[in-house]
């Protein structure tokens, strides 16, 4: 699906070397206006890593943990923006909005979660 990059959310976690590693939740927006999240493994990241805001095109699975949907991204790629062609004598002006395209990052600085036979919690996964 295309989609619209809005913001990023990093989590630090344990790889399964037990080495600090990084993954993402990211919002984007799709073309009928809908929000929607997705989460970005470190085996996903390392093949297929962010740019900066703009528009993506996105190949994803749907899981359901814990009854709750989670859309993982197995591959990403951003797509180029077509230069405003109101602007079409001004190289520099053309490309303004791809260049002025941000989005929201939020790095967490923190311990990471705790495993988990750490904390005691039974979990069960419950199959639909």
């Amino acid at each position: 699906m295309l989609v619209y990059l809005i913001s990023r959310k990093h989590v630090p976690i344990t790889n399964k070397y037990g080495m600090r590693d990084d993954m993402y939740f990211r919002t984007w927006i799709d073309a009928e206006g809908q929000y929607f999240d997705t989460a970005h493994f470190p085996n996903s990241l390392s093949k297929f890593p962010f740019k900066e805001g703009g528009i993506y095109l996105l190949l994803d699975t749907v899981e359901i943990d814990y009854h709750f949907p989670t859309v993982t991204i197995t591959k990403m790629a951003k797509m180029p923006l077509i230069a405003d062609p109101r602007y079409s004598m001004d190289t520099e002006k053309s490309q303004e909005i791809q260049n002025n395209l941000r989005e929201d990052v939020s790095m967490t600085h923190r311990d990471l979660y705790p495993k988990e036979h750490e904390i005691g919690l039974p979990r069960q996964k419950i199959n639909l």
